[in-house]
């Protein structure tokens, strides 16, 4: 591969790639782990940002896109629940 892991990631001895496959988590649940596991750490975005990216593929595993999409919108409705 010759694209570099990005720093977000490098910061770990542990690469969130290597515990998806090591666990064989499918997308849904391979995303959200990455997105917990990264959450603070890349440049620009806020810890929530990613916390609410992981959130959202765990509702759609659960429930589908429909009420994950709902619940973002309710998110970002209310800043305060943002927080």
């Amino acid at each position: 591969m010759s694209k570099q892991v990005p720093t977000h990631y490098r910061k770990q001895p542990i690469q969130p790639i290597e515990i998806i496959d090591a666990y064989g988590l499918d997308f849904k649940r391979g995303n959200a782990l990455k997105y917990l596991l990264r959450a603070g750490s890349k440049h620009g975005e806020e810890k929530t940002d990613d916390l609410q990216k992981a959130i959202w593929y765990l509702v759609c595993e659960l429930h589908g896109i429909e009420l994950a999409d709902e619940i973002n919108e309710h998110i970002s409705a209310h800043p305060a629940l943002d927080a």
